[in-house]
């Protein structure tokens, strides 16, 4: 078995963040040397966001973080081993080979999975419309043509709505009107 980090460009690491999918469909090949279940850290321009492992052109989920863990600190990365990586590590798109003591180490800084809870996600828009069946169908071209990208959701833990945030593309995000 190998460990792999694969870091996704700006707008692959987007489109991670807003749907949910069972594996990312990388852009670049795979490495020579890579084969099914070997391990993978994903990243993005902010970090770790995800574990998984490759699953013959894909790499499957295992582990989807809520935050990306900041994997540099000063200079130096969280991840050890044989070298020492820096943020370019992360900023380059593609595959880096990982030795299994920089594996472990990335491993055990990344923070403890929460049980899954129960959320309530809403979407509400004013829509002007003759009827019922018109905003409906309005509403659906909305979501369509904006996307996760552009229209914020209200998420609170169930039962719990007075603790709601505003998200956007997974990010808290200003509920503001005018932002």
């Amino acid at each position: 078995m190998r460990y792999w980090l694969l870091a996704l460009n700006d707008d692959e690491f987007t489109e991670q963040q807003a749907y949910e999918v069972e594996a990312v469909e990388v852009a670049a090949a795979l490495p020579e040397g890579a084969s099914d279940g070997d391990e993978v850290a994903l990243a993005g321009p902010e970090g770790v966001f995800a574990l998984g492992e490759v699953d013959g052109p894909a790499v499957a989920y295992r582990r989807r973080l809520e935050e990306p863990a900041k994997t540099v600190e000063g200079g130096e990365s969280a991840l050890a081993g044989s070298r020492v990586y820096s943020s370019a590590d992360f900023a380059e798109e593609g595959w880096t080979e990982l030795d299994p003591d920089a594996w472990e180490h990335l491993v055990r800084t990344l923070p403890t999975p929460e049980r899954r809870s129960d959320w309530l996600v809403t979407l509400s828009m004013p829509i002007e419309a003759v009827d019922k069946a018109e905003a409906v169908r309005q509403f659906w071209s909305y979501i369509r043509a904006l996307g996760p990208k552009e229209l914020p959701t209200f998420v609170a833990p169930y039962g719990r709505e007075l603790e709601g945030t505003s998200f956007l593309l997974g990010v808290e995000h200003e509920q503001d009107p005018e932002e």
